[in-house]
């Protein structure tokens, strides 16, 4: 396509999109869970379902979040509920004097320990929001609820936007659209028992949940409308978005390369490989199979999959010199903390500095993220390089 089309389709999405002011009215409207970017932070999520369910909290509505939470998961799971002492009419009788809501316990999410009416029921919810499973956790997370509450009725919940089906058999599958039609029905039949404060907290995460976790909004709606009128000219820009990893490599290269001691080997979006003047001249190039440069010791920045990672590696190459590496590094086990692992036939990271982690990509914009790269970045060209290098200068043969 020609650029004076593409200008062309840009100008018709800008001057005949009525759609597109609307959309910009609904989204301008503030919200504090947008303006804090706690949108798909589960953390947050799991704070917020945590203080509904618990009837002590400022909420002002006692138990009722919590009574309707457990009696719809009765209510779309009552096959699993026949094999179960416990039914919905239990959770409808209970008084919910005694119940006890732990946040994060042994990795769990949330913990709900309710003991009413000679019933001891013990309810592990694990949240998901844009992650999956990993690790087994479904499986480790109930063997440990099971050990500690052998006497008491196990549930697990197992809480997602798309109502996933969980690896574990054991946990029931819960959507974050029900959590959604709870908080509607609060907003519709019990706001007058509500503070303002609370009603206007209520309504904002409502929003929130049909915005970006489990869809169906009005701002939904219009976006798609306007995709399909405009499909080629959004894909133009689609085309021409900022990427956050290339903004952050070029970020990171730039300012490597304003540090006069440090040598780029190969630089790209996900990876930057460097060395610097004091370790490059006292490691040979001996590496095979890995970089072009030959060398067997590189630093590398690895930008992916919400992560940006500084590790130190061993490279392969001729074994018996990669095997003087390793011992070399064993010996400042304090700074090499990677070294003593099962030696990679490979690659062997031996240092590692955690830049930005997936909370980080949650919780900051661009420009945050820039600052706090900056930030550690400046540590460790000041304390942890030094160290390294003193550590190479004064015991590598």
């Amino acid at each position: 396509m020609s650029e004076s089309n593409q200008l062309k389709l840009l100008e018709d999405f800008i001057l005949r999109n009525p759609n597109l002011d609307r959309l910009e009215n609904l989204i301008q409207e503030f919200n504090i869970f947008e303006t804090l970017r706690l949108t798909h932070a589960e953390i947050r999520h799991s704070n917020v379902i945590a203080w509904l369910l618990n009837p002590m909290e400022n909420h002002g509505l006692s138990s009722y979040f919590l009574k309707q939470f457990f009696k719809f998961i009765v209510s779309s799971n009552s096959k699993f509920f026949k094999q179960l002492p416990v039914s919905l009419f239990d959770f409808e009788l209970f008084e919910y004097s005694n119940v006890e809501i732990r946040r994060e316990w042994n990795n769990v999410d949330i913990l709900v320990i309710i003991i009413e009416n000679g019933k001891k029921v013990v309810v592990a919810i694990e949240n998901k929001i844009k992650t999956s499973e990993h690790s087994n956790q479904l499986i480790r997370y109930r063997e440990i609820v099971e050990k500690e509450y052998q006497d008491f009725i196990n549930l697990f919940v197992y809480l997602t936007p798309e109502n996933l089906i969980p690896s574990d058999e054991v946990w029931i599958p819960f959507s974050y659209d029900t959590v959604a039609d709870i908080i509607n029905d609060i907003l519709n039949y019990k706001k007058d028992n509500l503070s303002s404060n609370v009603i206007l907290f209520l309504s904002q995460y409502h929003t929130i949940l049909r915005r970006y976790v489990v869809g169906e909004s009005q701002v939904e709606k219009i976006a798609i409308e306007i995709y399909k009128k405009h499909k080629e000219a959004l894909d133009i820009i689609f085309q021409y978005k900022p990427d956050i990893y290339l903004e952050l490599s070029e970020f990171l290269q730039n300012q490597l390369r304003n540090h006069n001691d440090i040598i780029i080997d190969s630089a790209g979006k996900t990876v930057i490989r460097f060395t610097t003047n004091i370790i490059d001249p006292l490691a040979k190039t001996v590496g095979e199979g890995w970089i072009k440069s030959n060398r067997i010791v590189l630093f590398e920045f690895y930008l992916y999959d919400n992560r940006v990672a500084l590790r130190l590696y061993i490279g392969p190459g001729d074994n018996k010199y990669r095997e003087s590496l390793r011992q070399f590094f064993l010996q400042r086990k304090d700074i090499f903390k990677l070294a003593d692992r099962k030696f990679g036939t490979k690659w062997h990271a031996v240092y590692q500095n955690n830049f930005l982690q997936k909370k980080d990509f949650e919780e900051k914009d661009n420009n945050e993220l820039r600052q706090k790269v900056s930030r550690r970045l400046e540590e460790f060209l000041e304390k942890d390089l030094p160290a390294i290098q003193k550590h190479f200068v004064e015991n590598w043969q």
